[in-house]
């Protein structure tokens, strides 16, 4: 991929450029879906792709392609020109050459289809033998990707990097009588190895056998307890504020509270771009600036923002290495690499024993409707309530207030610290909130 720069700046010393900025990736990966134990989805696939961003008169342009021929380079360089000419003007500079840590990247062989076949027909078997009352496999599916990446700017940046990935996800319905309820559980990792099949398959398994009986309870205040998959979806209303394109542009509740102490002591939230074993460690971000460990919450404290470059720049603080792409047919903005709540030291088992009735949610609806800027949420809950020793299945359930609040009122933190994709969390015990039933 190092040959495509050549391409691009021959051309851009044509047509006067402040900046150039290539992007290019090739992967490949195996697809694999199974429905009601039939197999669904089989897809071997190799992408390519190219980005390209340039800085003419102080306006940018931005255009992609999937080919590496040269003319192709060129005519797509050639559009990012043309919508340049015509953007307004703004602050716009591409990073400088820097240092980027030392680390090595998890390289790993695909898996091959008699493996993905064997750990999905594990999945499924898993499933069956966790409870009699499971009667479906709705889904159970795998992909795993390996792929490599390069980037290079014209201020003399270059970099590359092995990147992969690998998922599992079971969809289970457990069935009693006439009534039946699913369950799910995913998980991503950097290799197959590190996740359990048996383990995704278990607790897709739980979720749809708790629910089983569930009805609404009276109105009531209880301890919530949010478990990891639900935890991760909390935090990530949290992040919004946390980026700091939203503070500078009015759309953070968080603005303007830079050192204010606004959790419990005990409360730490951070983006570590660095962080051994994650998905989204890497020596550098979309944009070429060095990745880092970023507290934006340390000890209860309000410590830091999220930032890219053109945000850093706008702030007067530069970027804390967090630009990212949805994918390379979108240009960078400020995004997450590994971000989370740093853990207690209390097994979530015992969130039970010391509290007489706590509601452990095991489903949400309706998170998509809450609101970044207030953090405000009006949502579903269904899960169980855990009383002397009880677990009684509930549903039908309201959950209202704000995820800052929320936060304000952590009693306790588990030490089960899990990551769904590049956010991580474990169990957070809150204060007594109010629970609307029937």
């Amino acid at each position: 991929m190092e040959n495509l720069k050549d391409v691009l700046w021959a051309w851009g010393k044509t047509k006067g450029l402040e900046g150039l900025e290539i992007y290019a990736f090739e992967e490949k990966g195996l697809k694999v879906e199974k429905k009601d134990r039939k197999l669904e989805t089989f897809q071997p696939y190799l992408e390519k792709g190219v980005a390209i961003r340039l800085i003419k008169n102080h306006s940018l342009g931005f255009s992609f392609t999937t080919s590496f021929d040269p003319d192709d380079l060129v005519f797509t360089a050639e559009r990012a020109y043309e919508m340049a000419l015509s953007m307004p003007k703004d602050d716009y500079e591409f990073p400088e050459p820097q240092e980027y840590p030392g680390i090595e990247p998890t390289r790993k062989e695909l898996i091959s289809s008699e493996k993905a076949l064997m750990l999905l027909e594990q999945m499924e078997e898993a499933a069956f033998s966790y409870d009699s009352r499971v009667k479906r496999i709705q889904e159970v599916g795998l992909s795993h990707r390996q792929g490599r990446l390069f980037m290079a700017n014209s201020k003399g940046v270059e970099a590359s990097w092995f990147y992969g990935g690998f998922s599992l996800v079971a969809v289970v319905v457990a069935m009693t009588g006439a009534e039946a309820q699913m369950g799910w559980e995913w998980r991503t990792a950097l290799t197959p190895e590190e996740i359990s099949p048996e383990e995704i398959a278990q607790n897709a398994a739980f979720r749809a056998v708790s629910r089983l009986g569930a009805k609404p309870l009276a109105s009531q205040k209880v301890h919530i307890l949010l478990p990891p998959h639900i935890a991760v979806e909390f935090l990530e209303l949290i992040s919004e504020a946390l980026s700091g394109d939203n503070v500078l542009k009015g759309k953070s509740a968080l603005a303007g509270k830079l050192g204010q102490s606004l959790f419990p002591s005990f409360v730490s939230i951070v983006d570590n771009g660095l962080l051994l074993g994650a998905l989204g460690t890497r020596p550098f971000d979309d944009e070429g600036v060095a990745q880092r460990e970023t507290y934006l919450v340390r000890e209860g404290c309000l410590e830091g923002f999220l930032f890219d470059s053109y945000w850093g720049r706008k702030a007067g603080q530069g970027s804390t290495g967090n630009a990212r792409r949805a994918n390379f047919k979108n240009p960078p903005t400020v995004g997450l690499t590994n971000f989370y709540l740093e853990p207690g030291e209390t097994p979530r088992e015992r969130f039970f024993d010391k509290l007489p009735e706590v509601f452990e949610v095991l489903e949400v609806l309706g998170m998509h409707t809450a609101d970044p800027i207030s953090g405000e949420f009006s949502i579903g809950v269904s899960g169980l309530l855990h009383r002397k020793g009880e677990k009684i299945p509930v549903s039908g359930m309201a959950l209202s207030g704000d995820v800052f609040s929320l936060f304000k009122g952590i009693e306790a933190l588990g030490s089960d610290l899990t990551f769904y994709g590049n956010i991580g969390s474990p169990s957070i015990l809150t204060g007594k909130l109010d629970l609307a039933g029937g």
